[in-house]
């Protein structure tokens, strides 16, 4: 089961999982009303996967849903890129945006979420939410953390001084201090 508010990601994780075999439903669905959109059902495991938690103003909103669409005992798995390097510029080490700021970021840019098609221009809002403020969000939706890992490791090259760690993620080189790239959390409903 996969949500996700743009109907052109849906259709090609539809197609995605057709090529490959694998029977899974993908609804159409802002996260907010995501437990609504899935008819009321509860799952599981709810996967919330990188860079998702960047487009979303309302973080309690989010974790309520979250916690609606988890089963008794049933897991929040996050895995998310560190808001320290989304503090960062983008194409040097230096701070650009304060940690603690509540509101958006704007960027013009152009591009295709997919990989496919015609690129576009677009105009897109992005929050850093702190650490705390995710581990706050979750916890305060009754959901009990069970582990928050920070990796010094991303799944993309970041910066071009970032070298290849040989498992999928890259990493700052030898001799550079090491930064918190990515964490993980996993927390639980009682």
């Amino acid at each position: 089961m996969g949500v996700d508010f743009s109907p052109r990601s849906i259709e090609v994780a539809r197609r995605l999982a057709h090529d490959v075999g694998l029977e899974a439903e993908f609804v159409e669905a802002d996260v907010y009303q995501a437990p609504e959109a899935l008819g009321r059902r509860t799952f599981d495991v709810v996967y919330t996967g990188y860079g998702a938690l960047v487009w979303l103003p309302d973080l309690d909103r989010w974790a309520q849903s979250v916690a609606r669409l988890l089963k008794a005992a049933g897991v929040l798995y996050l895995s998310e890129f560190h808001p320290f390097h989304e503090m960062m510029a983008w194409d040097r080490l230096e701070i650009e945006h304060d940690y603690f700021q509540t509101e958006a970021s704007t960027y013009e840019e152009g591009g295709d979420y997919t990989g496919e098609g015609e690129p576009f221009a677009a105009r897109s809002h992005e929050w850093i939410h702190p650490v705390g403020e995710v581990v706050s969000a979750v916890a305060g939706a009754g959901l009990r953390i069970d582990f928050l890992h920070e990796h010094e490791g991303i799944h993309w090259q970041r910066w071009p001084f970032l070298v290849p760690r040989g498992d999928g993620a890259w990493t700052t080189p030898e001799g550079m201090p090491r930064m918190p790239l990515e964490y993980t959390l996993r927390a639980h409903k009682d």
